[in-house]
């Protein structure tokens, strides 16, 4: 098994990095510069997640090779994928991050098997593993540019309210295109406000009730408005108070098997399988 890694510091939260690391962009932006292309087969123009497929066309010494890997985890610590289709007999492709004070370490490796046995070995020495770090590179440079981007933008709050091992949902009014379909509690975060405060205001405003922030979920999500989603999670401060429908058409406990099968706002959809995890650990 044939291993490579690069390292790189960006200028910005781990769970906005994650956000980069997931969006289809870094695939296919990141790559072009090496004359590779890339489309998310599943998701196109979107945040992945897990058990998406990208379709990868490379030349490596003018050979022409088609690789296509699926997402197996998409959080805001760390992303995996593996090769479904193509040449390699194995490979892994994983990107793990750490807090650095108010930077992210990106660390992202390729692990693979070349086949055909010596000769593999030979086009693996002096060919594979120079494109494979200049894969890597080109990788890092594009999540850098994306994170260090969204990393300037205004922060709307989400929040993720698990009471007996169901989480909250609320259903939209309005704007007409939204109407009927659900999201999580939570709105912008407003200057001189920090992001626990907006928590606790936006739920006593949209559900009349008091929550406590626990921590957060999932990585950013960019928002097409300019501004980035952070999921916040909450309990609530009386666990019987009910919440209300105050600014909403209904308001939902539900469980981790229910979440699929509501019409979640696009933005809140790409975050459904970390919410799905949040439930099973409660």
């Amino acid at each position: 098994m044939s291993v490579l890694r690069s390292t790189g510091l960006i200028e910005a939260p781990a769970a906005t990095v994650g956000a980069a690391l997931r969006h289809t962009r870094t695939a296919e932006v990141g790559l072009a510069s090496l004359g590779v292309g890339g489309h998310a087969a599943t998701r196109p123009a979107a945040l992945l997640v897990p058990g998406d497929e990208i379709v990868f066309h490379i030349r490596i010494a003018r050979l022409p090779v088609d690789l296509t890997t699926r997402v197996v985890r998409a959080e805001a610590d760390a992303m995996n994928s593996v090769l479904i289709s193509g040449p390699l007999p194995e490979l892994r492709h994983e990107s793990v991050l750490a807090e650095v004070g108010p930077r992210t370490l990106l660390t992202d490796s390729m692990h693979w098997r070349t086949p055909f046995g010596p000769l593999g070995r030979l086009a693996d020495i002096t060919v594979v593993r120079r494109f494979v770090l200049d894969v890597l590179a080109a990788r890092i440079a594009a999540v850098r540019e994306l994170a260090e981007s969204w990393a300037k933008r205004p922060i709307v709050v989400g929040t993720a309210i698990v009471h007996k091992g169901r989480l909250l949902a609320q259903q939209r009014r309005y704007p007409a295109p939204d109407a009927g379909r659900w999201e999580l509690p939570g709105g912008r975060v407003e200057p001189g406000e920090d992001e626990k405060a907006a928590v606790v205001r936006e739920c006593q405003e949209e559900l009349a009730v008091d929550v406590r922030p626990t921590g957060r979920v999932g990585t950013d999500v960019p928002l097409s408005n300019g501004m980035l989603l952070r999921i916040h999670t909450a309990e609530l401060a009386d666990p019987t108070a009910i919440p209300e429908a105050v600014e909403h058409h209904e308001v939902r406990w539900v469980t981790a098997d229910e979440l699929t099968a509501l019409d979640w706002l696009d933005a809140d959809r790409v975050l459904v399988h970390s919410l799905r995890d949040l439930l099973a650990e409660a």
